[in-house]
C-alpha cells in the first residue's frame, strides 16, 4: 500500500540500449511508469531520469539524487520499467533491492519483470534476472570493444580529436589528413632532434621562435588554460617526447594505448610503448620513415650519454665507440689550453677515464682531428656516389658480405629445384606405403625408406629457408645501398659537418688506440655508415 510520501519513477537509457528501439526510449519509459502509477492510484510521484548513463555505473546524477531523497525519508516507493533500468551490475543491484530499500522501508517495483518487493515470489527470481542483465552488459561491452579493435586494426582513427599536426578528413572522420597549420611545427621538432639536440634545447628553441604548443590550437582551452599568453610558447620536455616517440608522424598508428581490466572498470590502464601494437601505413606521415627511425636512435643514445658542459658543440654525441671495451668515448676539455673550446676539446674512452689503463687504453682523439677525418671521408664517398652510382653501389655490396655476389635468380632456381625434389619424395613415400600395405616390402624396409625420405625432405627444407633468407638479405642490401647512395650524394659539396648530416649518415665511429708505424704515430678510425656498415 502506497502512503503519502513520494513515489520515484526512475528512467535510465544508455548507448548500450540503442538497438532496443523506441520501446526503450526515455519517453516510452515515462509513459509506461506514469500509466502504472495512475492505475495503482498513485498521484504523488516524481520522475528521476538519467539519459546517456551506463547501467554498470551507479554514479549517475539522478540516481544519486533519488538515493539521497530516500535517505532523507522523502521516498517510500521506487518504480522502474524493468530490473535493467535500475542497473546491470547484479551485485550492486541486489544490494539496493535486498538491503538498501528494505532498510529504508522503500517498496521496489519493476513493472515488466513482475517484481514487487511486497511479494516474496517476485523477489525469488530477481537475483537471476540481475545476473542475466550483467551478462548482457558484458556481452555488449565485448562486442563494442571487438568492433573498435577491428576498425582500429584496419587503420581507422578512433579517437574523438585529431592529434597535433593533423585534422580529421571531412569525408571520413576516421581518417587523418595533414594540418598545414600545425604540421610545420612537428617537422621543426623532428629537424631539431635530427641535429642531435635534446628535448630541453628543443623546447628553448621553440619558445625563442614563438612556435605555440598544442594547447594553443585547442579553442576550448584558449584564454583559460594559461594565466598569460606566454604559457602557450612554454614547451615541456614531455610534450616533445610524446611527439618524437609517436609513430603516428611517420604514417603508422598505435592500435591501443590504454586498456580496461574489466568491462565495468572506471579507470584505464596504461600500455607501455614497447608493448603496443602498431598498424602501418594508415595515413600520410608528416616526416619520412627514415627521419623518424633515425630520431628514435638518437633519443635512445641521449638517454645513455651524459652531455658535456665544455662549450664545444658535440656533434658526435653517442656515436663514438671504443673497439676494445665497447663503451662510449666522452667529450673532455683540456683546461690547460688557453684557446677556444673546439681546439681544447678531445674524446676519450669512458672505461679508461674511470678505471685507468689496466681496464682499457685511452683511445684519445682531438675533436678537430676527428671532425676533419669524418668530413673528408663523407666528401670522398659522396663524390664517388654522385659521379658513378652503379660502381659505388657494387663496392658497398661487396663490402657488406660475400653473399652479395649471388643473385636473386640463382636463389630462385635453387628453391624451385628443391621444392620439386620434395614433391617427388612425397610420391615415393606414398608408393612405398602402398607396397608395404600390399605386402611387397616388409616393415623394417618400409621404416628404413621412410626415415631416408624424411631426412632428405628435412635437408631440402633447411636449404630452402637458407636460400630464401639470402634472397631477402640480397633484396634488402640492394635497397639499403641505394638509399645510402642517395643520401650521401646530397653532401658532395659540403664544407662543414652538421649534426643532421652525421645522424643521417653515420651509425657509429670506432676510434682505435694509436700505433707507431715506421717511426710515426698513426691513429685509425672506422666509420660505420647507416644501412651499409664500414666502407673500407
Amino acid at each position: 500500500m502506497i502512503g503519502n510520501k513520494l513515489t520515484a519513477l526512475y528512467c535510465r537509457l544508455s548507448l548500450d540500449d540503442g538497438n532496443e528501439g523506441e520501446s526503450m526510449s526515455i519517453q516510452s519509459q515515462k509513459a509506461i511508469l506514469e500509466n502504472y502509477a495512475r492505475n495503482a492510484g498513485i498521484i504523488n510521484y516524481e520522475f528521476y531520469v538519467d539519459d546517456g548513463y551506463s547501467g554498470t555505473n551507479f554514479n549517475r546524477p539522478s540516481f544519486q539524487k533519488m538515493i539521497s531523497d530516500i535517505e532523507d525519508g522523502k521516498i517510500e516507493c521506487v518504480i522502474t520499467k524493468d530490473l535493467s533500468r535500475l542497473g546491470r551490475n547484479y551485485l550492486e543491484s541486489g544490494a539496493y533491492i535486498e538491503v538498501f530499500f528494505p532498510k529504508h522501508k522503500v517498496r521496489y517495483i519493476a513493472v515488466n519483470d513482475g517484481v514487487d518487493s511486497m511479494s516474496a515470489a517476485g523477489l525469488d527470481i530477481t537475483p537471476f534476472k540481475n545476473i542475466l542483465n550483467e551478462f548482457y552488459s558484458r556481452d555488449i561491452s565485448k562486442k563494442v570493444k571487438t568492433g573498435k579493435h577491428i576498425r582500429a586494426a584496419s587503420g581507422k582513427y578512433m579517437c574523438t580529436h585529431a592529434p597535433f599536426g593533423y585534422i580529421k578528413d571531412p569525408e571520413d572522420r576516421n581518417h587523418l589528413l595533414i594540418d598545414e597549420q600545425t604540421a610545420p611545427i612537428v617537422r621543426r621538432i623532428f629537424e631539431l632532434a635530427l641535429e642531435g639536440m635534446g628535448n630541453n634545447r628543443i623546447s628553448k628553441i621553440l619558445k625563442k621562435e614563438r612556435l605555440p604548443r598544442p594547447a594553443f590550437f585547442k579553442q576550448e582551452y584558449f584564454g583559460k588554460y594559461f594565466d598569460n599568453i606566454e604559457g602557450y610558447y612554454d614547451w615541456t620536455q614531455s610534450i616533445i617526447t610524446r611527439i618524437l616517440r609517436n609513430p603516428l608522424y611517420k604514417g603508422d598508428m598505435w592500435l591501443h594505448t590504454t586498456s580496461k581490466s574489466t568491462f565495468n572498470s572506471k579507470s584505464r590502464g596504461y600500455i607501455g610503448t614497447h608493448e603496443r601494437e602498431v598498424v602501418q601505413n594508415t595515413h600520410e606521415g608528416i616526416v619520412s620513415r627514415e627521419v623518424w627511425d633515425t630520431v628514435q636512435e638518437i633519443m635512445n643514445r641521449h638517454s645513455k650519454v651524459r652531455p658535456s658542459n665544455s662549450g664545444y658543440e658535440n656533434l658526435f654525441r653517442g656515436i663514438l665507440k671504443c673497439p676494445d671495451c665497447g663503451r662510449s668515448l666522452l667529450l673532455h676539455t683540456d683546461t690547460r689550453k688557453k684557446c677556444e673550446a673546439r681546439l681544447a676539446s678531445y674524446f676519450q674512452c669512458s672505461t679508461y677515464r674511470m678505471k685507468g689503463r689496466s681496464a682499457c687504453e685511452q683511445h684519445r682523439i682531438e675533436a678537430v682531428d676527428l671532425e676533419k677525418a669524418v668530413l673528408e671521408d663523407i666528401q670522398k664517398n659522396a663524390k664517388k656516389a654522385m659521379k658513378n652510382p652503379e660502381s659505388f653501389i657494387r663496392k658497398i655490396l661487396s663490402g657488406m658480405a660475400s653473399q652479395s655476389t649471388e643473385n636473386a635468380d640463382k636463389f630462385e632456381k635453387h628453391i624451385t629445384k628443391l621444392e620439386a625434389e620434395n614433391a617427388d619424395t612425397d610420391r615415393l613415400y606414398i608408393k612405398c606405403y602402398e607396397d608395404y600395405s600390399n605386402g611387397i616390402i616388409d616393415k623394417s624396409r618400409f621404416q628404413l625408406l621412410s626415415a631416408h625420405y624424411a631426412e632428405k625432405q628435412s635437408q631440402n627444407r633447411a636449404l630452402i629457408e637458407k636460400y630464401r633468407a639470402e634472397m631477402e638479405w640480397s633484396r634488402k642490401s640492394n635497397v639499403d645501398a641505394l638509399l645510402f647512395t642517395k643520401n650521401i650524394s646530397e653532401y658532395a659539396e659540403i664544407k662543414q659537418l652538421t649534426g643532421t648530416m652525421i645522424n643521417r649518415l653515420i651509425e657509429k665511429i670506432e676510434v682505435f688506440e694509436p700505433k707507431v708505424i715506421d717511426g710515426e704515430k698513426k691513429l685509425k678510425i672506422r666509420i660505420h655508415y647507416r644501412c651499409v656498415g664500414a666502407i673500407e
